[in-house]
């Protein structure tokens, strides 16, 4: 420190903040954010800090100062050992019908995605109808969605829990609402199909929103329509409240889902809009059993919301652990605030 300038102290000393900030994040998807709530905050801004630790490489390395150290063991702790953010190559196969689906799951956000007038909601949903049959997937969970969908997609077995769906050109033989104790206005299932020669449950999760209001969304995408001070700080109280209550309920919604995997007689596939980030403590849980198909063959960020600041990867499908998934794309069309994913999956005997 001592052989630095005033300019690369000030700068050191705020590496040495992200590195106990990233040292937090990292920790998050082993911390119970009901007992710990820090880390799970700071997970949702994970890609953020290795950004700047990326940026701190890059800055040291031009000055040829061993400080280059501290940022380069943070990326490479977080190659080998976080989920990754970035997927450089895709894995693509055409696979035999008899041994494979395909899967799409979406929110669909009520329609309201080109405004709330009641004529712009009904010709919006006709649009998201045409778009998702144009997909043509086996499998299709849907969450968000109003009733109405079911007759315009038209798929032969279909199973409606409040705004979740599951369409299926495979029989349905049994179906159920997951329960959740706590007050919420998100709710999740499953359903029991016979697909081929094989029964596989599919879970459709919709987990605990953040219930973000306009100003919510002003403060995460542009500070500065905040003048006071003291006001941008209560704001900012308020949002990690909802941050915290939101993650405390999300991890009781996904004890009771392990506990219906768990109990399951068939392997299962879980799809859905699980409001978290993957460097967390549900995605943890959730794919203890499971396989994320956006690891196993998708390519790039697979951000699939992209509202705020930066994008986030907050829809999943996960195929059964001793299955494969190929084909993985998130869609690009632009009908919700969510963008739909989907993907092939192979059963491996």
């Amino acid at each position: 420190m001592k052989n630095l300038s005033f300019l690369n102290k000030l700068i050191y000393i705020f590496n040495l903040i992200l590195f106990i900030l990233w040292g937090i994040a990292f920790m998050a998807p082993y911390l119970n954010p009901k007992s710990f709530s820090i880390p799970a905050l700071l997970a949702i801004s994970y890609p953020l800090i290795l950004g700047f630790h990326l940026l701190f490489v890059a800055y040291w390395i031009m000055r040829f100062n061993r400080k280059i150290l501290l940022s380069l063991s943070v990326l490479a702790v977080s190659y080998f050992f976080s989920i990754p953010i970035f997927q450089a190559k895709s894995s693509f196969k055409a696979l035999a019908k008899d041994q494979s689906f395909s899967v799409l799951s979406f929110n669909s956000q009520l329609a309201y995605f080109s405004g709330g007038k009641k004529e712009e909601v009904e010709g919006h949903q006709s649009k998201i109808a045409h778009f998702i049959k144009q997909e043509n997937a086996d499998i299709i969970c849907l969450q968000e969605v109003r009733k109405g969908m079911s007759s315009q997609l038209n798929y032969p077995h279909s199973k409606t829990f409040g705004f979740s769906q599951i369409h299926s050109n495979y029989e349905i033989i049994a179906s159920q609402k997951i329960e959740f104790y706590e007050n919420s206005t998100n709710n999740s299932c499953f359903a029991d199909l016979k697909v081929h020669d094989d029964t596989i449950r599919v879970y459709n999760l919709h987990l605990e929103s953040l219930h973000l209001g306009n100003e919510d969304y002003n403060l995460l995408k542009k500070r500065s329509d905040i003048e006071v001070q003291t006001e941008f700080q209560d704001k900012t109280k308020k949002l990690k409240q909802k941050i915290r209550l939101a993650t405390s309920k999300r991890v009781n919604q996904v004890d009771r889902i392990l506990k219906s995997i768990a109990n399951s007689p068939y392997p299962s596939l879980v799809c859905g809009d699980f409001n978290d980030v993957p460097q967390s403590y549900i995605y943890r849980k959730l794919t203890e059993q499971h396989k994320d198909a956006f690891i196993e063959s998708g390519k790039g960020y697979g951000a699939t919301y992209r509202q705020l600041i930066f994008p986030f990867r907050i829809d999943y499908i996960l195929p059964y652990k001793h299955w494969n998934a190929f084909n993985f794309e998130v869609l690009e069309d632009k009908v919700s605030d969510h963008q739909a994913i989907r993907c092939d999956i192979e059963f491996k005997h």
